[in-house]
């Protein structure tokens, strides 16, 4: 570890680069946003990693689920989640995993995640959404 914290001090940055340029973050916010059109049906989620579970929550149109947490160091960080709208539903849903999320959600420290009727969209600054799921 000291090794690490040694490399990310001495790390230089570029001319090019920002000097905000995040290196190594262990905090993270999840949110789970209804993008349904109307409030006919809430979006029901349910959350849990290994360590947490998250219970259950209703969401109606354009209502936020969000969660924060720190990532170990030593083991891994996953969150799970199940989605159900009416009829449809999508089980096991991965929202966060170390390897994976903090890459993508790393300079911004969050992970969105919104319900469509097209299925369920992820983007780390709420802006460039991109279909991970259907129906």
């Amino acid at each position: 570890m000291l090794l690490l914290a040694s490399f990310i001090s001495q790390t230089p940055l570029g001319h090019e680069e920002s000097v905000d340029k995040v290196l190594l973050r262990v905090r993270f916010k999840v949110h789970i946003i209804n993008g349904m059109p109307d409030n006919a049906k809430p979006l029901e989620i349910t959350c849990h990693s290994n360590d947490d579970d998250l219970e259950h929550h209703a969401l109606w149109k354009d209502q936020e689920f969000k969660f924060k947490f720190i990532t170990h160091f030593w083991r891994k960080t996953h969150f799970v989640c199940n989605f159900s709208w009416g009829p449809k539903s999508l089980n096991d849903i991965t929202v966060f995993v170390s390897r994976d999320e903090t890459r993508s959600c790393k300079q911004s420290g969050n992970c969105f995640w919104q319900a469509t009727p097209q299925g369920i969209y992820f983007s780390s600054d709420f802006r460039n959404c991109g279909l991970r799921f259907t129906w």
